[in-house]
C-alpha cells in the first residue's frame, strides 16, 4: 500500500528488503518514516541480511526536513531531540547490529539519507548517485554517527571537506573515496543478488566478523553519537536553524494554532497568554485572583518604573520580598526589560545576607518594609535605589510609585533563549550560597517537563506553599501556568495547620511538597474533610516510608523526581517504583555514577552523581562571576551535582545523600558553613561544626541542625542561651535543633574540622516551632 511510509518484504531466504516509501518526497525523513524505519528495523535484527532502497528512481534518501516535519506534533525542542534520538537509533541498529546491512543508493542520498547509507556493510550505488551533507550550510550539524564514520571512510581531510563545504559527490568519486562498495547500472537490482549471496554464508560467523571489524575501527561509537547530539542541540539553539523552523512553522499554521509549543524564553510566554487567555486566572492569592490581563497591565506600569528608575538589559533587579502578587509582577517586569529578577530568601541576616547581596552585584533592590533596616544596613545598594513595599507608600522609593510610573512598557525586549531570565540562589557544590545563573529556556524547560511528567491540563489549579525564591514556585508552579493558561494558587507560607484549608478554598488539583512538609501534614490529627478536596495528584521530593498510607488517607497519588538548581529536573517517576526510587533520568539527559575520578561505578554502587544533557539550556549556566565554581562544577564534561546516588540493574535511580557540607532542612538547602560563621559572631563561641542529623519525624523526612560549639574559657552562657541568640540573630532555617557543648573540635593538618568524630546523641534539643 503506497500509503505506507515504509515497506516489507523478502526476495530470498535469510532477507528482509525494507523500502523507504515517499517517493514524491525523494523519500525523505519524516516523523513517520523515522519512527516506521526505526520499529522495522529492530523488529528485524534477527534477520540475516537487511536491504535498505528508497522507492521509485529519483533518490535513495533525501534527508530528514529537520526544520519542518521532525516535529509536526508539537514543534517543540523536544520532540526534535526525540527524533534525533531515532536518527540515531538507526545507525545503531545497522552498524552496530548482528544483521548484515546492504544500502541501495539510487540517485540523491542527502544529509540523513547519506548517513543511514554510510552506515550499511555494502553501499551499491546506481550512475546517477549523490551524496551531500548539506547541514552546516542550513545552521545545523551531523547527527547519525558520520563525523566518526565518513572520517575512516575518505580520510580526515576530505571529511572535513565534505562535511563543513557540504558539496555535491558523484558516483564516480564516491566509489574513488570509497563512499561506495560498487556502482551498478541497477543498484536495486545489484543490492537484491548481493544480499541474497550473502545470506546463503554461515550466519555465525558472518555476523561475528562484521562486528569485530566494527569494534576494532568504531571504538568510540556511543562517545561520537551523544557528542553529535549535543553539537546539534546547540546548533538548533542558534538563531540561524531556529529562525528557519520558525518561519516554516508560521507558513504552515495560523499563528494562534501553534500555541506555547515553539515558545522559549518567559517573555513570548506572557505575550502568548495575555493574548490566548486574557480573563483567565493566572494567579490566586490571599482570596484574590488575578488575571493574565491584569498581571500583564501591573507588569507594564512595574517596567515603566523599572526603567525609569534606570534598569537596563543585563541589570540585576534584587528583590526581597515575601510572597505576593507583586513579587511575580517585579520577576516578569525585569524580564520584560531584559534584566535580572534575583529573589532572596527574606529570613537571611547580617553576614550570610550581606554574602548573598553583593554576589548578586545589583543595580536597585525591592524590599518589603518589615526587612527594610536589616538590608538597608547591608550597604549593599545605595539607599535611594531600594524601592520598599508597604510601609507609608508616600516616599519617593515607594514600591507603588514605581507601579503607577505613565511610562508603561507595552512591548518586551527581544531575548534569546539564552539569555538570563534569574538568579536562583543554591548551596552549590562547596563554599558560601552562590547566585546561579538561569537563562529563560531554563524556566520553559522545567515547566514543560513537570507539564509532561505529572500530565498537567489546563484546568488544573497548581498550589504551592513555598517562597517564589524557590525554583518549586518560579520555574514550577508559576511558568506551568503560564504556559498551560492555569492557575498558580500561593501561599504566603507552608503552614501544616492550614495547609488542607487553603487547598480547598484555592480550589488546588495539584500541589508540590518537601519532605518535612509532607511529615507536618501527615501528622496533623485526623478530620473527615481529609477527603474534602479536588487533588488528584502531588509531586515532591523525598516520597517517605508512609507514602502509600499517605495516598490512601487523603485519596490523592505522590510523584517523586530528582531535580536541583543547577541541574534541574533530569530525574522524573516513571510508573511504579520501587521504594527509595526518586525515578529514571528523562529523555535527553545522561546520568553516572561515578568515584572520585569521574569513572563510572557498577549497578548498585553509590557513588557521586554526575550528569549531562543534550538540550541547550536545560542546566543552569554557571554561578555569577565564579568561574573556579563554575569550572569545578562542569569538570570532566559532566555536571556534577555534588550528591550521592546509585542505579540499580534497570535504571532506577535512587539518591543517597549530599556529598557537598548542605544539611537538608524542612524543604530548604542550609549551607553548615554559613551556620558557622554566624555563629562565631557570638563573643563566646570560638569554634562551631554544624552538621545533619536524622530527623525528629522520622526517616525520609530530610535532617535536623546538630551544631557542637566549644566556648570560650570561663564562658557563662548554656546551650539555652546560645539558641536564644541564634533565633535573635540568624535565620530561622539556619537556627539549630540540637546544640552540644564540647571541649575541643578537632582539626585536621589543614585546619578543617573533623566532623566524623562528632556524635549523633547528645546536646540539648530545642523546639523551634513553639
Amino acid at each position: 500500500m503506497t500509503d505506507y511510509p515504509i515497506l516489507v518484504g523478502s526476495p530470498g531466504p535469510g532477507v528482509v528488503k525494507i523500502t523507504l516509501n515517499r517517493p514524491s518526497a525523494l523519500n525523505a525523513i519524516n516523523a513517520d518514516l523515522l519512527d516506521g524505519l526505526t520499529k522495522t528495523l529492530r523488529a528485524h535484527q534477527d534477520a540475516c541480511v537487511i536491504l535498505i532502497e528508497g522507492a521509485g528512481d529519483r533518490s535513495f534518501c533525501a534527508g530528514e526536513d529537520l526544520k519542518q516535519t521532525l516535529a509536526p506534533r508539537t514543534g517543540s525542542a523536544q520532540e526534535l531531540r526525540d527524533a534525533f534520538s531515532k536518527l540515531q537509533d538507526i545507525t545503531r541498529l545497522t552498524s552496530s547490529s548482528q544483521a548484515v546491512v546492504v544500502a541501495a543508493v539510487q540517485g540523491f542520498a542527502i544529509g540523513g539519507g547519506a548517513e543511514i547509507a554510510l552506515a550499511a556493510d555494502f553501499v551499491i550505488g546506481g550512475p546517477k548517485a549523490k551524496f551531500r551533507f548539506p547541514e552546516v550550510t542550513l545552521g545545523h550539524a551531523i547527527t547519525g554517527g558520520i563525523s566518526l564514520r565518513l572520517t575512516q571512510l575518505v580520510g580526515l581531510l576530505k571529511a572535513k571537506e565534505l562535511l563543513i563545504t557540504g558539496r555535491w559527490v558523484d558516483a564516480g568519486e564516491a566509489l574513488k573515496f570509497g563512499m561506495l562498495s560498487e556502482v551498478a547500472e541497477d543498484p536495486k537490482r545489484r543490492a537484491e543478488e548481493l544480499a541474497v549471496e550473502l545470506a546463503g554464508l554461515p550466519a555465525i560467523a558472518m555476523a561475528s566478523s562484521k562486528m569485530q571489524l566494527e569494534r576494532a575501527v568504531f571504538t568510540n561509537m556511543e562517545a561520537c553519537l551523544q557528542d553529535e547530539v549535543n553539537v546539534a542541540s546547540y546548533c538548533f539553539a542558534q538563531s540561524d536553524a531556529d529562525q528557519a523552523f520558525a518561519n516554516f512553522a508560521t507558513r504552515k499554521s495560523p499563528s494562534h494554532e501553534i500555541g506555547h509549543r515553539l515558545i522559549r524564553d518567559i517573555n513570548s510566554a506572557l505575550k502568548y497568554a495575555v493574548k490566548t487567555f486574557p480573563n483567565r486566572t493566572w494567579l490566586r492569592m490571599a482570596g484574590a485572583d488575578v488575571s493574565f490581563s491584569q498581571c500583564d497591565e501591573a507588569t507594564r506600569k512595574l517596567a515603566g518604573g523599572l526603567r525609569r528608575a534606570g534598569i537596563q538589559r543585563n541589570d540585576r533587579v534584587l528583590v526581597m520580598m515575601r510572597n505576593s502578587v507583586e513579587t511575580v509582577y517585579s520577576w516578569l517586569a525585569a524580564n520584560r526589560l531584559g534584566a535580572v529578577y534575583v529573589p532572596v530568601n527574606v529570613e537571611l541576616k547580617s553576614i550570610t545576607l550581606k554574602h548573598v547581596a553583593e554576589a548578586a552585584n545589583p543595580k536597585i533592590a525591592i524590599v518589603d518594609a518589615e526587612l527594610l533596616t536589616e538590608f538597608r544596613a547591608l550597604g549593599v545598594v545605595d539607599n535611594d535605589s531600594i524601592y520598599v513595599k508597604g510601609g507609608d507608600g508616600v516616599s519617593m522609593n515607594a514600591f507603588s510609585r514605581l507601579v503607577d510610573a505613565e511610562e508603561a512598557i507595552d512591548t518586551h525586549v527581544e531575548v534569546t533563549p539564552a539569555t538570563t531570565a534569574a538568579f536562583l540562589y543554591t548551596s552549590g557544590t562547596t563554599g558560601k550560597s552562590k547566585p546561579c545563573v538561569l537563562s529563560h529556556e531554563y524556566f520553559i524547560l522545567q515547566a514543560k517537563a513537570l507539564i509532561e511528567g505529572c500530565s498537567l491540563q489546563q484546568d488544573d489549579v497548581l498550589y504551592c506553599p513555598f517562597p517564589l525564591f524557590h525554583a518549586d514556585a518560579t520555574a514550577l508552579m508559576v511558568v506551568p501556568a503560564i504556559l498551560l493558561g492555569a492557575v498558580a494558587a500561593l501561599s504566603a507560607r507552608f503552614s501544616a495547620s492550614r495547609f488542607w484549608d487553603e487547598i480547598r478554598d484555592t480550589g488546588a488539583t495539584v500541589y508540590d511538597f518537601m519532605g518535612a512538609t509532607l511529615t507536618l501534614t501527615y501528622k496533623q490529627p485526623p478530620s473527615l474533610h481529609d477527603r474534602d478536596h479536588k487533588v488528584r495528584l502531588a509531586w515532591g521530593v523525598p516520597i517517605p516510608h508512609f507514602a502509600k498510607d499517605y495516598e490512601e488517607c487523603f485519596g490523592h497519588s505522590l510523584i517523586t523526581l530528582y531535580g536541583s538548581v543547577e541541574a534541574s529536573l533530569p530525574v522524573f517517576q516513571q510508573g511504579e517504583l520501587p521504594f527509595g526510587s526518586c525515578g529514571r533520568s528523562r529523555k535527553g539527559f545522561q546520568l553516572r555514577i561515578a568515584n572520585d575520578m569521574d569513572e563510572e561505578v557498577p549497578p548498585n554502587m553509590s557513588g557521586q552523581l554526575l550528569l549531562r544533557s543534550d538540550q541547550p539550556n536545560a542546566f543552569f549556566d554557571g554561578y555569577f562571576n565564579d568561574a573556579i565554581n563554575t569550572t569545578l562544577a562542569f569538570r570532566s564534561l559532566w555536571l556534577h551535582t555534588g550528591d550521592l546516588a546509585k542505579v540499580d540493574e534497570v535504571e532506577n535511580v535512587y539518591f543517597l545523600g549530599r556529598v557537598k557540607d548542605v544539611i537538608r532542612r524542612r524543604g530548604e538547602n542550609v549551607n553548615a558553613s554559613e551556620v558557622e560563621e554566624e555563629l562565631l559572631q557570638h563573643p563566646d563561641v570560638v569554634i562551631a561544626a554544624a552538621y545533619g542529623i536524622p530527623s525528629q519525624f522520622g526517616e525520609g523526612t530530610e535532617e535536623d541542625i546538630k551544631v557542637a560549639v566549644q566556648l570560650s574559657e570561663g564562658s557563662g552562657i548554656d546551650e539555652g542561651g546560645l539558641w536564644e541568640w541564634a533565633k535573635a540573630h540568624m535565620a530561622r532555617f539556619q537556627v539549630p535543633d540540637v546544640i552540644e557543648r564540647v571541649e575541643e573540635i578537632k582539626r585536621t593538618p589543614t585546619g578543617k574540622m573533623e566532623k566524623y568524630g562528632l556524635g549523633v546523641e547528645g546536646g540539648v534539643r530545642f523546639d523551634g516551632r513553639k
